[in-house]
């Protein structure tokens, strides 16, 4: 039988390939769009502009920074994201969303939430949820762990 570890790690990279399929109609990649909607999320709540540089985002989303460096590039070629000078640190750049990015995020979201739904498929309602809950306590164990 296979060990927790591996299945965890296994539906992961399974799930992040069928993403990356259907985020082909946006030509967009599973790095891309963890980026837009990180930056989304912040906008939405309209957190701090430090908040919003490619040092802390690559940080939270556990990417070194020449990806990041790459993802904003390519991501700013397709009119997705936009940088504008820190205003209190020269070295830094606040990455914002574009009109265009903002426009396509709910399809994509729904994109998402449809691969999510097709692999939980198999899973009755009340499965689902203890999934989730599941998840959630070995997430928490796994961030106060790298406190």
């Amino acid at each position: 039988m296979d060990s927790i570890g591996y299945l965890i790690m296994k539906v992961a990279k399974d799930l992040k390939y069928e993403l990356s399929k259907e985020l082909l109609q946006y030509d967009l990649t599973p790095a891309q769009w963890a980026l837009i909607k990180n930056i989304d999320i912040k906008e939405k709540m309209d957190r701090p502009l430090h908040e919003r540089t490619s040092k802390l985002i690559a940080e939270e989303l556990d990417f070194d920074k020449p990806t990041v460096s790459g993802i904003v590039a390519r991501l700013e070629d397709k009119i997705m994201i936009k940088k504008t000078p820190h205003p209190e640190d020269k070295r830094s750049f606040i990455l914002s969303l574009t009109e265009e990015a903002k426009k396509r995020i709910p399809a994509i979201e729904v994109l998402s939430e449809q691969v999510t739904q097709k692999s939980l498929s198999n899973l009755s309602h009340e499965q689902r949820e203890l999934f989730r809950h599941f998840l959630s306590i070995v997430d928490s164990t796994l961030y106060n762990l790298k406190q």
